[in-house]
């Protein structure tokens, strides 16, 4: 279970013209990340757009990534879902279909108390045979916090292997990878813009967003801080942050499909409620892309200015 690390891109979904998953773009998408030498993937998350997926579609951006991707790096697929049926279904395919583990968010808008959330991950985790099941922490979109307490419990269901921990809260991730290291366990911080802190914290990687658009900046930035080498990888970690900054400017996800179109990758637009940017925000982007480094570290050329 300790052999998931390093920089995981969170793969964004493509959707053709009719709103259909692009399975051609998204395996050209996963063969721009292997040349950027990424460790892994993490598929169908909040950037792969996964709660808007039906299932079947979720499991056919499953079979795409692991075909194309042919066992050479690790591939979790999210399995997170409101309904516990639908997340047992979807984790049981995953193992099935041959991924290296299984991810799932904790229930969310129901208030479930702890005992319905150890038999929510029980009952994934007895789907997901014969591969691990990861926590997948990120109280700023689901509005559940797992503190440490709570990990330690929930580590105690037989198949449980891992967490991905998008929060700030570096003193609890802390105290989680300290909970982690009793069992072997990795642990993946989640914001692209503090990698290297939760590096340092202890993090064994990073899944991130941006990684999808800046896959061997933040593997180099893996590399440097794994060769001690801090300062070099502060410098990365501040040129990814200014990326990031043009990004989040406007709408993130929108605005990270338009900088993939403009690379090269039709992704289309993302699925509603979610809207895409106006021409107003694409030029918005464009001036904020300008201001950065994001031409000497991106390793593409922008196609056409918006």
């Amino acid at each position: 279970m300790g052999d998931i690390y390093g920089i995981l891109p969170a793969l964004v979904t493509p959707f053709d013209a009719d709103g259909r998953v692009n399975t051609a773009v998204l395996r050209q998408l996963v063969q721009f990340q292997l040349a950027g030498g990424v460790h892994g993937f993490f598929i169908n998350g909040g950037t792969g757009e996964g709660l808007l997926l039906d299932p079947a579609e979720r499991k056919l951006t499953l079979e795409t990534i692991l075909d194309e991707v042919n066992g050479r790096v690790p591939v979790i697929a999210h399995v997170g879902a409101i309904a516990t049926h639908v997340a047992t279904d979807l984790a049981a395919h995953a193992a099935s279909a041959g991924a290296t583990a299984v991810a799932a968010i904790p229930p969310i808008y129901f208030r479930v108390d702890m005992d319905g959330m150890l038999e929510h991950y029980r009952r994934i985790a007895q789907a997901a045979v014969g591969i691990p099941v990861w926590l997948y922490h990120i109280p700023g979109a689901t509005g559940v916090t797992i503190t440490p307490v709570m990990y330690a419990e929930l580590l105690k269901i037989d198949g449980v292997g891992g967490l991905k921990y998008t929060s700030y809260n570096f003193f609890h991730m802390q105290q989680i990878v300290e909970i982690s290291r009793t069992h072997n366990y990795p642990v993946l911080s989640g914001p692209d813009e503090m990698c290297l802190p939760a590096l340092i914290m202890g993090a064994h990687g990073a899944i991130g967003t941006t990684y999808n658009v800046l896959p061997g900046h933040f593997v180099t930035l893996y590399e440097q801080f794994r060769a001690g080498n801090w300062e070099a990888a502060q410098a990365l970690q501040f040129q990814a942050n200014q990326v990031i900054e043009a990004l989040v400017s406007v709408s993130s996800l929108a605005a990270l499909k338009q900088i993939l179109s403009w690379m090269g990758f039709d992704c289309g637009v993302p699925r509603r409620p979610l809207r895409p940017l106006t021409d107003d925000e694409k030029r918005q982007l464009w001036r904020a892309l300008e201001q950065t480094c994001f031409s000497e570290v991106v390793g593409v050329p922008l196609k056409h200015a918006a």
